[in-house]
């Protein structure tokens, strides 16, 4: 039997298509195109002084296909010719640039064989060590020697027409004929620097960024030669789209990850490596499982990361082509990919770097979690210290950036990366539940309102207050109100992560709500949901906003007694202006609590109880009224409001005033989810701000 290793080794067994990359290469055009038709002012030729060179650059998000799509990117040219590119050669300028592009020929420069050269008296000169390596490479490409470096060196010396010659002559070229260099790997200067002789500023500080960025722009000043730089580092800080180096501004190639539609093309496209050329797609999906459904799962694993989908597919591949069997279900193909060891090999390569993080960078990773939950974009100059930035945090931290536009990105944490995080010491309780929700909480965008937030808030503070050994106010609050809490003996002893579900109805309906569309389970599942909500130490929210059910679910067990909660936690009022009525508080206890008892707690012994809480932002006049501005429990048997609802056996229905609920979430957080998404549905971590992020943050950590 083979071991788990193998089992899950992630060997090439095939060929993989680049898709979905018109956008990026629309704008690597448009920054190539900006240098060929301003050339002049970089060479001095004219007195403007307006433009400042600008570079395509590709930094360190690893698995986003910078490579690939250095080195595909020509083709890409030809594909997206008369479609994507069109618009961009709407004029006879750009026009016939793109022709001449489309003809252009690629050279492919890796720098992890730069090395210092003869001869001596150039030895450790980046500059001759540079050029070297490309010739190099063109020699390599073409199948040909490389030719000894003194000989090279008489003939090309640091003179850069004479390289752009060189050059051309090896690959057969005419001199109007337009060369792409696409140079890889430009993060060797964190650990090769210390070999070259490298300039140093006013404070004797070296930057060996500055000087290859600068060797760059006099190479730049040839005509019909342009250039791509792709490459991980942790030594070039980025703040506004303007690196540290003062030669250049970089452009970033966004390289967004993969849509289902996306890896739907990307798995009917990619061909095993054998002579008959089989879609991946036919070996891995039976006749009853679709590539839509393999699709899907793939996303949910990879978070659609080039560099992780092709690992999983490769996994996946080694694990069914010996069995000859494919998978029969979405289910069966979620289990291989939720299998430890499966998710440990496949993100190997991807999370090293962050579990190496220094303390400094290491503090905002629970920031960052918050964000990739929430979906909260950033603006990338936004602040987080005076020395730090969330762009260059998640950028060092080797964690993706979603692109919404030039200026704005989203966290994106893949699942498979999530296990291995939270096997890392010195992950705290905080960040152990926010991986553990981002594990089990869909790919699809939780941000759709401040209602999702507020819930996400109330889940993650409730948990903490109740598993927290010091005494607190609501704990006190809800032993006195409720027999059944008093029972339990808390503090719980587990901490659990939060999952966000669909919403429970009693038949399948779709409803609309802001022009979106969703689906609600029907009974059966909703049984399903219940019965595995009292095996399991999960939080459950759901995705859309909804009266139609409890916002957070999570079972209790006594740590001294048989007693099993499950709790149901309605989070009300949604910001109206006339909270809520009694209506809406009984309507969650029928969705809510007559469920759970017909279906689980009637057939249950006598340890399983139930509670509903209801959370409002605003409770109506006539209700708080009635409850005399204070929070009220109602037991088993009791009627409200009459014989409109009564209580079933083993349950509970608590209220909390508005007073009271403020433990849960205090009045400034709620003025800053009105504030941030008055400025927009979807708003800008800029629109959020920090400090309120910040503040949500510290709400959380007081429970630690």
């Amino acid at each position: 039997m083979a071991s788990l290793d193998e089992k899950w080794e992630a060997v090439d067994k095939f060929e993989p298509v680049v898709v979905d990359r018109e956008r990026d290469v629309v704008r690597v055009t448009k920054e190539l195109y900006d240098l060929h038709s301003s050339r002049e002012q970089l060479r001095g030729v004219t007195s403007s002084c307006n433009y400042r060179l600008t570079i395509p650059f590709a930094p360190h998000l690893f698995g986003s296909g910078k490579t690939t799509f250095a080195r595909t990117y020509l083709e890409l040219v030809q594909r997206f010719g008369e479609t994507s590119l069109s618009t961009f050669a709407s004029d006879p300028l750009s026009r016939t640039f793109l022709e001449k592009l489309k003809r252009a020929s690629l050279l492919y420069v890796d720098l992890r064989g730069l090395e210092p050269t003869v001869p001596i008296e150039f030895f450790r000169n980046l500059e001759w060590a540079l050029y070297f390596r490309m010739i190099e490479a063109c020699c390599t490409s073409v199948g040909q020697e490389p030719e000894d470096e003194e000989v090279v060196f008489k003939e090309c010396r640091t003179r850069p027409y004479k390289l752009v010659r060189k050059l051309r002559s090896i690959l057969n070229i005419p001199s109007d004929q337009y060369l792409l260099l696409a140079i890889d790997e430009v993060g060797v200067f964190d650990t090769k620097a210390t070999l070259f002789e490298l300039e140093k500023n006013d404070k004797g500080v070296v930057r060996p960024y500055n000087d290859f960025f600068g060797i760059i722009s006099q190479l730049c000043k040839e005509p019909d030669l342009f250039f791509i730089v792709v490459g991980k580092s942790k030594g070039l800080s980025i703040k506004n789209y303007v690196s540290s180096v003062s030669k250049v501004i970089l452009h970033f190639i966004s390289l967004s990850p993969l849509d289902a539609s996306s890896i739907v093309e990307f798995l009917e496209k990619s061909l095993l490596k054998t002579p008959t050329q089989v879609p991946v797609c036919n070996v891995l999906c039976s006749s009853s499982f679709s590539v839509n459904e393999l699709a899907d799962s793939l996303l949910e694993c990879t978070g659609g990361v080039p560099g992780l989908l092709t690992r999983a597919v490769n996994m996946l591949l080694n694990y069914i082509i010996p069995r000859n069997q494919p998978f029969i279900s979405k289910e069966e193909c979620l289990t291989c990919m939720n299998d430890y060891d499966f998710r440990r090999i496949c993100a190997e390569p991807f999370v090293e770097r962050i579990l190496n993080l220094d303390e400094d960078r290491k503090s905002v990773f629970d920031l960052l979690l918050m964000m990739a939950l929430y979906r909260i974009p950033s603006k990338v100059d936004d602040i987080l210290t005076s020395e730090s930035f969330l762009y260059d945090a998640v950028t060092e931290m080797g964690l993706y950036r979603y692109p919404i536009d030039q200026n704005t990105f989203q966290v994106l944490i893949p699942k498979v990366f999530v296990g291995i995080f939270k096997k890392d010491p010195s992950i705290s309780s905080l960040e152990k539940i926010l991986l553990g929700s981002l594990d089990v909480e869909p790919v699809d965008c939780f941000f759709y309102s401040k209602c999702r937030v507020f819930e996400g808030i109330v889940a993650l503070r409730l948990v903490l207050m109740l598993s927290s050994k010091n005494r607190n106010e609501l704990r006190e609050l809800l032993c006195q109100l409720s027999p059944i809490w008093k029972q339990m003996k808390l503090p719980i002893s587990t901490i659990s992560p939060i999952h966000y579900m669909k919403s429970v109805v009693s038949s399948i309906e779709t409803r609309s709500e802001s022009n979106k569309s969703r689906r609600t389970f029907a009974n059966t599942e909703w049984n399903k949901i219940i019965r595995e909500t009292l095996y399991l130490e999960t939080i459950y929210i759901p995705l859309d906003a909804t009266s139609h059910s409890p916002d957070i679910i999570f079972k209790l067990q006594s740590p001294v007694e048989p007693k099993v909660l499950t709790v149901g936690v309605a989070c009300k009022g949604r910001w109206r202006s006339e909270g809520i009525g009694w209506s809406d508080i009984i309507d969650e206890a029928k969705k809510f609590l007559d469920p759970v008892y017909d279906q689980v707690l009637s057939s249950a012994v006598d340890y399983h109880h139930c509670m509903l809480i209801i959370v409002s932002t605003k409770l109506s006049l006539n209700v708080s009224n009635e409850l005399g501005n204070q929070s009220r429990c109602y037991s088993s048997g009791m009627f409200i409001r009459g014989d409109l609802f009564k209580v079933p056996d083993n349950c509970e229905l608590v209220i909390l005033c508005e007073r009271d609920m403020e433990m849960l979430i205090d009045e400034e957080i709620l003025n800053g989810l009105e504030r941030a998404f008055h400025v927009s549905h979807n708003p800008t971590f800029w629109d959020f701000g920090l400090d309120l992020l910040d503040r949500i943050r510290n709400s959380f950590l007081s429970w630690q």
